[in-house]
């Protein structure tokens, strides 16, 4: 098994699995060669489990995290670079950039820049229909850009909502959205929080389990 080993000053050896499945070995500067290796077998069991979610990831993924495709209410869209096209759009399951964003870092803005205004729209669209279907209220609504957060709602009932929610699909979304209108009354995660996030979304374990396999969208596009 391929690893990277960082030899350091610290007083213990430490293994991790980056969201892009390198693995990483952290030792002591005097830490015997064979004492990693024996280490690592210990752990591997544990490797080969981060190892398979992140080929799991892989899959359904795609290359929307390289930025080589995008992915767009649940559906991973090609991306094209065309001189006919004013501005950023997409037209049968295809992402059209303008030539002048030709550049892979301009091209990244540019997208990145497309996302932002329509999860503006459709973020704060539903949003505003779930909220009056369940009858839960909020204050106010914003984008964020959190790096780990799907959404949040403070203690003052202000709800907010990660751009690249516009990616997922729509029941991952709703149950987002579900989950922090339920901040609105129980400012915890308490059984009584659960309880309530399971009345109005009654499968939400399920896509809880399925909205981990995309934290690693909330790393792009920075």
């Amino acid at each position: 098994m391929n690893y990277k080993l960082i030899r350091m000053k610290r007083k213990s050896l430490t293994i991790s699995v980056s969201s892009d499945g390198e693995v990483t070995v952290k030792a002591p500067l005097s830490t015997d060669a064979s004492y990693i290796d024996d280490f690592i077998v210990r752990k591997l069991a544990w490797i080969e489990k981060k190892l398979a979610e992140y080929a799991r990831r892989s899959a359904v993924l795609g290359g929307v995290t390289d930025y080589s495709q995008v992915m767009l209410d649940g559906v991973i869209c090609g991306i094209a670079v065309s001189d006919r096209h004013k501005k950023v759009c997409i037209e049968n399951g295809v992402v059209y950039i303008p030539v002048k964003y030709g550049e892979r870092d301009a091209r990244i803005r540019a997208v990145a820049a497309w996302y932002k205004r329509g999860a503006q729209t459709l973020l704060s669209e539903r949003l505003g229909q779930i909220s009056a279907s369940i009858g839960l209220s909020y204050a106010s609504f914003r984008l964020t850009n959190a790096k780990s957060k799907w959404g949040s709602c403070d203690s003052l009932c202000n709800i907010r909502l990660n751009w690249r929610l516009v990616m997922l699909d729509g029941a991952l979304v709703d149950y987002v959205i579900v989950h922090e209108l339920s901040h609105t009354v129980h400012h915890n995660h308490s059984a009584d929080f659960w309880a309530l996030v399971q009345k109005f979304c009654p499968d939400y374990k399920q896509r809880r389990k399925r909205l981990k396999t995309y934290t690693p969208l909330t790393a792009i596009y920075r």
